[in-house]
């Protein structure tokens, strides 16, 4: 299986941006059940790494972890205007901005998570 082309990428990408947000938090666990599964895919193309050289305890905080309030709010103002084409000049480099400062931090809690998966998993194969 070849690696998708970067556009399709965006288009899934922004496709699931506009899911509401409970369908949101269900692709989420859905991609993170699948994560659980070996870190090296079948094409060879890495999957999810692990987190290295932090403690259970900054991994279940970066879990956790959110978008600031107010860059949340500027986020979700930003997307209604751009959904109505309203957006002024800079103003869609700033959503960019914000959706991709979005994505790190989904991509560092979908991280952590997993790592605390693979650390109960060698609990589990040590007991």
């Amino acid at each position: 299986m070849s690696a998708p082309d970067p556009s399709e990428l965006e288009k899934i990408l922004a496709a699931a941006r506009r899911l509401p947000r409970k369908a949101q938090a269900e692709l989420v666990e859905t991609l993170l059940r699948e994560a659980g599964a070996p870190a090296v895919e079948t094409s060879g193309e890495p999957g999810l790494e692990a987190l290295r050289g932090m403690s259970e305890t900054e991994l279940v905080a970066l879990s956790g972890s959110v978008i600031a309030p107010g860059r949340q709010r500027r986020m979700t103002a930003l997307l209604r205007r751009s959904s109505r084409g309203e957006l002024q000049d800079g103003e869609q480099e700033e959503l960019d901005a914000l959706l991709e400062e979005a994505d790190r931090i989904a991509l560092l809690k979908a991280r952590a998570a997993y790592t605390l998966a693979q650390l109960g998993r060698r609990r589990t194969a040590a007991a």
